[in-house]
């Protein structure tokens, strides 16, 4: 699926009217993070970037589904522009360093994942301080999974793709693959129920924050939190494996 200037260029239009919803459908789930100030369309036209990208991009024979790989691309896209953008004040960008900092630290010296309670001493914040603190880290930099994956069998695979493609890779092709799928699987059954419940519905059904509200009886808010918190303790015990990730 790449094409060069003397390609087919109505072909490639159709792909991409065929991949708009992919477009809006990653706009959606990105907005529950953002202020009001940015349009629906902005972000469309961010994502829409990313998609031709993909389009461009695409090698099958990594035996990755499209929709899959355009997603992460798509996502990629905006969260760049976003952060050109530079709409995160500074104290906010030092909060969210701090946080991940921390995560990855006591993952480290634990050896496990860290309890909110550690975290919070760690922090040195009481339990309404902390939830005040994972509100306002809450923002797309932060709270994604397109980190890359390491290794020239996997180029280009980021977590994102690994967490949302369960047949992604023929394991007899890259067994390194499946071995960092293996861990990343790992590495979220040691999240607590509610946050592993969250990513699960969040990344493996593909629902979005108010729509897993709606399932758990819980708030959007309150999910939007523990999707946070699943992030930064996620991100933060895979950093022990720096071996596989690069951001």
């Amino acid at each position: 699926m790449k094409f060069k200037e003397n390609d087919n260029q109505d072909a490639k239009e159709e792909l991409i009217l065929k991949y708009i919803p992919l477009v809006k459908y990653v706009v959606n789930r990105i907005t529950v993070n953002l202020p009001d100030k940015f349009e629906f369309d902005d972000l469309k036209n961010y994502g829409i970037v990313g998609l031709i990208d993909a389009i461009e991009r695409f090698d099958h024979r990594r035996q990755v589904k499209f929709s899959t790989y355009a997603i992460s691309r798509i996502q990629g896209s905006i969260i760049d522009q976003l952060r050109k953008l530079d709409w995160v004040p500074t104290s906010v960008r030092h909060k969210a360093k701090r946080v991940a900092q921390v995560n990855s630290k006591l993952s480290q010296e634990l050896g496990r994942l860290p309890t909110d309670q550690e975290l919070r001493e760690e922090l040195n914040l009481n339990s309404e301080e902390y939830n005040q603190l994972l509100t306002e880290v809450n923002i797309p930099q932060q709270t994604s999974l397109n980190s890359f994956i390491k290794g020239s069998q996997t180029e280009g695979i980021t977590l994102l793709e690994m967490i949302s493609d369960g047949e992604a890779v023929n394991p007899e092709r890259s067994f390194r693959y499946e071995e960092i799928k293996r861990i990343l699987g790992e590495t979220i059954e040691k999240l607590k129920d509610k946050e592993r419940l969250v990513i699960t519905l969040y990344y493996y059904e593909g629902l979005n924050l108010t729509e897993i509200s709606k399932v758990l009886e819980l708030t959007t808010a309150r999910v939007s939190q523990l999707h946070t918190k699943a992030i930064y303790r996620l991100r933060g015990y895979l950093s022990r494996k720096k071996e596989l990730l690069v951001d």
